[in-house]
């Protein structure tokens, strides 16, 4: 009984929802008088993360010293010993992590 009651509602509801309000074309004037909406950038944050993904990697390979590991370095940076080569690449990466998550947090809508 209470599914019949409840259609009945449901149904006077989407009637009522379905029908014009009438505003004398203050509707209008209000859509005519915003800006022009802007044009979407869907595009342009999966651009921004993956060429920098891209542009780090690519730093990353050629600046790094050879015969370095990064778990080494988080190894040494735990030592207090930050000033070793793999210590550095460990914090470039870490830097690298942080731009990353702070563009992506920025761009966030």
């Amino acid at each position: 009984m209470n599914e019949t009651r409840h259609d009945a509602i449901d149904r006077r509801l989407r009637e009522d929802g379905r029908r014009a309000v009438p505003d004398d074309g203050f509707s209008l004037r209000i859509e005519r008088a915003l800006p022009p909406r802007r044009l979407s950038r869907a595009w342009f944050r999966p651009a921004l993360v993956l060429g920098s993904a891209a542009i780090g990697s690519v730093l990353a390979w050629a600046l790094a010293p050879a015969g370095t590991s990064v778990v080494q370095g988080f190894l040494d940076l735990a030592r207090l010993q930050p000033n070793t080569p793999s210590a550095l690449v460990a914090m470039g990466l870490a830097v690298a992590m942080a731009v990353t998550a702070a563009v992506l947090a920025a761009e966030e809508n």
